[in-house]
């Protein structure tokens, strides 16, 4: 049996067991246990891009930044930073481009609205740098779920991601403030809300409405909590200073009150908050101790008082590897994320679109 023990961080507890080491390379664990803070990198041989482990598999040999659809039969991804939108369907196993068929600048995000249509992100106008365009330049355009027709603008200038809702068309994103600010110029976020509404062959935004301005960071939307009542969010604070180059807390705002729930985040971590499990009361979490030199994906327990993280995967086992931008499907039971290595030239580039068989039961309530 293995033996665990909890230690407290700042308010946040780490499982951390001797059975780590019994695991084969890169092998999955959904056990609740290991994670220790700094994550060591390894040396084992092989290329974990394809050498999965038992219950992981690549659906796609090319890709980046994955979602499930509202029903969870197919996941739509991004080629490459800048490139074509794709769709993988789990049943037949076949991948449709859905942007080739229309000009574009490149994309960097698609996303599913609850109806089934798409969010597609990316520059109409992009800057001279990609650092530029990322932050100042990405903007939200709407295609239908045929994905024939024209992509629509729907006039939104966003920092990285955005939240979609499971019940509705409703979305929530951030922008930074002041808008328009260079980086280092950069004061908080304001998150905001809204519906898109799909009339035809076209769609508008209704009901924009500001919830909040954080300005101890930068702020991204990431998903919403049950009921949509209130949306996700890792909170940034970059500076050269910090291991990796970034320091991170995981966060939630109240978008009735405007209220922010912290959930304490282990000094030597960097845990960066992503897809959320069905329960709302877990998520995952890109967890490494130096993001630039790889990441896994750990489970975040979301509660304010020692929220609990626990390890899953170990790519970090074959050295400078990472996984990245991982998702839950609607039923709990499989995990879409990025594979790739840490030594890219931008962030969110990933080699491959894998698959992640989750147990049942998982995760355990109170774990």
């Amino acid at each position: 049996m293995r033996k665990l023990f909890v230690r407290s961080l700042a308010g946040a507890a780490l499982i951390v067991g001797a059975g780590s080491a019994a695991l084969a390379q890169g092998a999955l664990d959904f056990s609740g246990a290991p994670l220790s803070g700094d994550l060591p990198l390894g040396h084992a041989p092989g290329d974990p891009t394809y050498d999965m482990p038992a219950g992981q598999r690549l659906i796609s040999a090319f890709g980046e930044r994955p979602v499930f659809s509202p029903d969870g039969t197919k996941v739509a991804f991004i080629g490459h930073s800048y490139g074509d939108a794709f769709e993988y369907d789990l049943k037949t196993r076949k991948i449709r481009n859905l942007t080739a068929h229309m000009p574009h600048r490149g994309f960097l995000r698609v996303h599913y609205l609850n109806d089934g249509s798409f969010l597609l992100l990316g520059p109409h106008d992009p800057a001279t740098t990609m650092a530029e365009t990322r932050d100042k330049r990405i903007e939200v355009f709407w295609l239908d779920r045929a994905a024939t027709g024209s992509a629509v603008p729907l006039r939104i200038t966003l920092f990285e991601g955005l939240a979609t809702s499971r019940y509705s068309n409703r979305i929530a994103w951030t922008e930074n403030v002041p808008k328009g600010a260079d980086s280092k110029d950069v004061k908080g976020s304001l998150l905001k809300t809204a519906e898109v509404v799909v009339a035809g062959s076209t769609a508008r935004l209704a009901n924009v409405r500001e919830v909040s301005t954080i300005t101890e960071c930068r702020t991204e939307a990431q998903d919403f909590l049950p009921g949509d009542k209130g949306v996700t969010m890792p909170c940034y604070n970059f500076d050269p200073a910090f291991k990796g180059g970034a320091r991170t807390q995981v966060m939630s705002i109240d978008l009735a009150s405007g209220a922010v729930t912290k959930y304490p985040t282990p000094p030597e971590l960097y845990g960066e908050i992503e897809g959320i499990f069905p329960d709302g009361r877990h998520s995952l979490v890109e967890c490494s101790g130096d993001r630039s030199a790889g990441m896994d994906l750990c489970v975040l327990e979301l509660k304010a008082a020692a929220p609990r993280y626990t390890r899953i995967t170990q790519i970090m086992d074959y050295g400078r590897w990472k996984y990245g931008n991982p998702v839950v499907s609607p039923n709990g039971r499989m995990i879409a994320a990025q594979v790739g290595s840490a030594d890219v030239v931008d962030v969110g580039m990933g080699l491959g679109i894998v698959l992640i068989d989750v147990p049942a039961g998982f995760p355990k309530p109170g774990s």
